[in-house]
């Protein structure tokens, strides 16, 4: 991977012997993974567990796991994603999705249940789940029908929610249910739901275009103690969107591993293929698509790590930098794959070859983790906020 984009003055020399070593470390421990044999969870909990004993998933919580407002390294996150959509897909999910999930443990949870729960996932033992979306509230999460109703000391959890990551493997479930009767965000709370419990079932795994673990979980009046409610009550979407702002500007970072990979096998086809009795990388066509290519996995690079950098000096909120940075990075990885392919022509297509694994692998990231029509919305919102704001404070003709 190229990794000049390591002496921008957006990273510190940690970061650089940090993405040195972990890229080491991912060729040679996971060239033995198909990307495409992912799904059923078993590759995603065997790499899981690596990363556990390699000690890289240290790497993911913030230094001391303290109070909530100690924050997490996201520039470090970044590159171990980047890196990861690089080299495997799914590699990618088994970090991501539990990374995802204990988020909202170690910035809203307990000292005790962090002190219980995060050594465990630290091992690469404890693999937990993100449960928010539903059958019918994805994108629109506030208007999730989950129902988590006070019965003594527990709750009863009673619903169905899909696109859960690990589904049916996972330890622990963080699950979004609605606590209150308002019809809005206010009355939804998050709970840390055992696997084990009774009740819980896998209706389905989903069979998606990339290798994934999600599932349809149906949740029949699973009983949860008390004291598993993440932070108070009617606090659950806040922490939702919490935890979505931190993990944007991460998926940004895995569609730029994408790209950067697409991009240096189109360049290195572009030399050996010839075309009318010359390399194609010498048409000036095909140099166009080349330089297309550079400009977007530039352009998302330097979104993806501001966001993270604006983050980690203490910036109390990267709402639209995490917005911009994944809506842009995903919609041009998506772009340089697609051109990728183009430029491989037949072969391009061929189920296995490189580029056709990652057009499959790069599509579900306009839509995963807030689609590219809700980032447009988020930054609009911020951009007609300040232009109030600015008018409203000048005086000026």
């Amino acid at each position: 991977m190229d990794y000049s984009h390591l002496d921008w003055p957006f990273f510190d020399p940690i970061h650089r012997r940090f993405a040195q070593d972990f890229s080491q470390w991912t060729t040679s421990e996971l060239s033995n993974y198909d990307d495409d044999n992912g799904g059923n969870g078993k590759a995603a909990r065997e790499i899981f567990q690596r990363l556990g004993l390699g000690n890289w998933l240290e790497n993911s919580l913030p230094a001391n796991r303290g109070p909530a407002g100690e924050r997490h390294d996201l520039r470090t996150i970044c590159l171990m994603r980047e890196i990861l959509g690089f080299r495997s897909a799914i590699g990618d999910v088994a970090f991501s999705e539990p990374w995802l999930a204990v988020m909202p443990v170690a910035l809203f949870g307990s000292e005790r249940v962090k002190n219980e729960l995060l050594p465990g996932y630290l091992r690469g033992e404890m693999l937990p789940a993100f449960a928010l979306s539903e059958p019918g509230a994805g994108s629109d999460a506030a208007s999730l029908e989950t129902r988590a109703q006070l019965d003594g000391d527990h709750y009863v959890i009673s619903g169905r929610k899909t696109w859960t990551s690990n589904s049916g493997l996972a330890d622990v479930y963080v699950v979004f249910a609605r606590t209150a009767e308002t019809p809005d965000a206010h009355g939804i709370s998050a709970f840390l739901v055992d696997g084990r419990l009774p009740g819980i079932t896998l209706e389905e795994r989903l069979a998606v275009l990339s290798p994934h673990t999600v599932g349809t979980l149906h949740f029949d009046h699973v009983r949860v103690p008390a004291d598993r409610l993440l932070g108070k009550p009617g606090q659950g979407f806040k922490i939702a969107m919490a935890v979505l702002e931190l993990f944007r500007p991460t998926v940004g970072a895995a569609t730029l591993g994408f790209a950067r990979r697409a991009m240096d096998e189109a360049v290195a086809r572009s030399v050996e293929r010839v075309a009318f009795k010359k390399p194609i990388c010498e048409h000036q066509l095909v140099q166009a698509k080349l330089a297309d290519m550079a400009v977007k996995v530039d352009a998302s690079a330097l979104l993806v790590y501001r966001a993270a950098w604006l983050h980690d000096i203490g910036a109390p909120s990267i709402t639209r930098e995490a917005a911009i940075a994944k809506l842009h990075a995903s919609e041009a990885a998506q772009e340089v794959v697609d051109q990728a392919l183009q430029i491989f022509g037949g072969l391009g297509v061929v189920q296995g070859a490189v580029v056709e694994r990652l057009y499959r692998h790069v599509r579900a990231f306009r839509i995963f983790d807030g689609t590219s029509e809700i980032q447009r919305l988020i930054i609009a919102k911020d951009v007609l906020r300040k232009h109030k704001s600015k008018r409203g404070t000048n005086t000026s003709p």
